[in-house]
């Protein structure tokens, strides 16, 4: 036995699984719907089951669309802050990326010039209290055991 949907099938007689897919409607659907609601010719619930659709997802799409009324009226504002949001996260994510590469080259000098020490002159370094006990060794090329 199991269960599919609240439903109990039984296996022996050769039901096959059902997979449930949610219906994706159109903006333009929604739209038409909330405008007739909004309309007041008929009720929410009339609406819904002349469309088959749940009473619930109505209401959502009217709260959606009546919270989003002002785009509509002023859409020049939406898209001015769309844009300053957009240029703000692409300088962020431009100090983002020369910081990494900056961190990235001063590590690689890093590695360098201390693997050019001798392995005495490194373990002294390992004791360093950073982060996690297991970074000093390796950044320092230094075996774990050493210490």
């Amino acid at each position: 036995m199991f269960f599919e949907f609240g439903i109990k099938l039984n296996k022996k007689i050769g039901v096959k699984k059902m997979s449930k897919k949610r219906t994706k409607y159109t903006s333009t659907f929604k739209t038409k719907l909330v405008l007739e609601l909004l309309q007041n010719e008929s009720t929410l619930v009339q609406i819904a089951s002349k469309h088959n659709i749940l009473p619930q997802n109505l209401q959502n799409w009217k709260k959606t669309f009546l919270a989003n009324a002002e785009i509509a009226m002023e859409p020049s504002k939406a898209v001015k802050e769309y844009k300053e949001e957009l240029i703000k996260s692409q300088k962020q994510n431009e100090r983002l990326t020369t910081l990494v590469g900056k961190v990235t080259v001063e590590k690689e000098w890093l590695a360098k010039k201390l693997k050019s020490l001798g392995l005495s002159n490194r373990k002294p370094l390992v004791e360093l209290k950073l982060s996690s006990p297991h970074m000093p060794c390796s950044l320092l090329s230094v075996n774990q055991q050493c210490q």
